[in-house]
């Protein structure tokens, strides 16, 4: 039997660094663990989705914003829940965020035998 479970790999070393690259409702590229990711910042809260749009591919962090809780992709405007990914019929899949002593980290589920 399958069980999912979450690998956990290290973003950045602290809150701070994020809050000094990434602009209120801005957004920033990242790769990691072979997936291209995009950091959403909302007020002093942060999250993490895949940086392609599920219309079009397009990447969201090629000049999209946040907007009302939602990442807005820059080249047709549609806008995803920053939490759960719901958008207009689609889905943009989304990535947990942990911060812990020593940085924050981004989980990446994955099915295990055990």
């Amino acid at each position: 039997m399958f069980k999912t479970k979450i690998r956990w790999y290290k973003l950045v070393n602290s809150k701070s660094v994020l809050m000094d690259q990434i602009p209120d409702s801005g957004l920033k590229h990242y790769y990691l663990n072979s997936t291209n990711i995009c950091i959403a910042r909302n007020g002093t809260e942060f999250f993490a989705v895949r940086d392609k749009c599920p219309h079009q591919g397009k990447s969201f962090s090629a000049g999209g914003c946040v907007e009302d809780g939602k990442v807005v992709c820059p080249w047709h405007r549609y806008g995803f829940d920053l939490k759960n990914g719901r958008g207009a019929g689609l889905y943009v899949e989304v990535y947990p965020l942990e911060e812990r002593e020593d940085g924050i980290y981004i989980g990446f589920e994955y099915f295990s035998w055990w």
